[in-house]
């Protein structure tokens, strides 16, 4: 079923993973840095547009084979094999946040949950429904919102493949469509002041519209195979730099950079995808899902033990980072490997953990 991976791909998404994770943490990060890296740092939030893109891209590579006719037998199998590649550990690390309240409580000067730690936000994560719009702000495990997203996305995959498929048969029609989709999104990101805005609102609209044009990014894929990676790949650096530089609005030229960036990486023989093919920078795509996840309750128990008057102000950076890499190993070997076989095998059948254990070193 899993298309062979592109090594390049699982790289750039552990990339991404990282850069998120020194947004949330910037301040001690430039502590220990320098204001050099301020301004990379603070597009941080735009790496979950990469992860979104590069989502329904290597979805679609994967599954679309899938749905040559669509019933309900394989809508199931497919939700089954997600299900069992996102909720183990987001289920894992959400238990672990149960802590979090109870330390405030316990230790803090200032013992006061407040609306992040809301029990009607709690349950919608259990179900993964936390950011479908019920709620006015992001809470416990704030980076999952963008996997509640995700799911939705999942759910709505089997419909968008065939009409877009269809419509990417047309002169020109894939790239149209994603041309649409990207106007879409900056009409709509346009109001609210940017497409990381607003999350508890705008973060699905987001999410299904880049899911969206990473499906049409795969159409074009499949029949225009990238024989220029190496110009798509210093176009998307362009358009970045300029969007960085210039201070353009994150709707303008990111997302479309991104498509680009996807693009240009997919052809194996070119500069960027041989480079980011390398074995080490692989291993830290391979466990991206863990580092996202954790990075956060990281954060917290860094800044509730590790940050203070006393204390150096880059030590905790240092800290944080060290705890991170280390974690995302272990959380992938000991939960994500073994929870998602467990959850596949339960859902299809035992024959299902040769399909897991096949697809544990894919993108997807």
């Amino acid at each position: 079923m899993a298309m062979q991976p592109i090594a390049a791909l699982t790289t750039i998404r552990g990339l991404a993973a990282w850069w998120v994770v020194l947004y949330h943490f910037r301040p001690e990060v430039i502590a220990l840095t320098g204001p050099w890296t301020l301004g990379f740092l603070d597009q941080g939030y735009l790496a979950v547009d990469l992860f979104f893109e590069l989502s329904g891209f290597v979805i679609t590579l994967n599954y679309a084979a899938m749905f040559d006719a669509l019933t309900p037998a394989k809508v199931l199998k497919f939700l089954g094999l997600r299900l069992g590649r996102i909720y183990p550990l987001h289920i894992v690390i959400l238990a672990a946040y149960l802590l979090n309240p109870l330390a405030i409580l316990w230790f803090s000067s200032n013992p006061v949950l407040g609306p992040r730690y809301d029990p009607g936000y709690f349950l919608l994560s259990l179900v993964l429904m936390q950011n479908w719009g019920f709620t006015a702000e992001t809470a416990w495990n704030i980076p999952a919102w963008s996997i509640s997203t995700e799911w939705a996305a999942y759910l709505l995959f089997p419909l968008f493949l065939r009409p877009f498929a269809a419509a990417a048969r047309l002169p020109g029609g894939a790239f149209v469509l994603a041309g649409l989709l990207l106007a879409a999104l900056a009409v709509l990101a346009a109001p609210v002041g940017g497409i990381g805005l607003d999350i508890a609102h705008f973060g699905l609209v987001r999410c299904l519209l880049e899911f969206a044009a990473g499906i049409c990014l795969c159409q074009i894929y499949t029949r225009w195979r990238p024989r220029f990676g190496n110009a798509a790949t210093a176009l998307a650096a362009c358009l970045l730099l300029v969007s960085f530089q210039r201070g353009l609005p994150d709707y303008l030229l990111c997302p479309l950079a991104f498509l680009l960036l996807i693009y240009g990486l997919t052809d194996t023989g070119s500069l960027a995808s041989r480079l980011l093919a390398h074995r080490a920078l692989e291993a830290v795509g391979l466990v991206s899902y863990s580092t996202y996840l954790v990075h956060y309750f990281v954060k917290d128990w860094v800044k509730f033990l590790a940050v203070g008057p006393s204390i150096p102000a880059w030590l905790p950076a240092i800290i944080y980072v060290v705890v991170i890499a280390g974690a995302s190993a272990l959380l992938y070997r000991t939960v994500e490997i073994p929870g998602r076989l467990a959850v596949r095998a339960a859902l299809l059948g035992p024959g299902s953990r040769r399909i897991a254990a096949s697809q544990a070193k894919t993108a997807s």
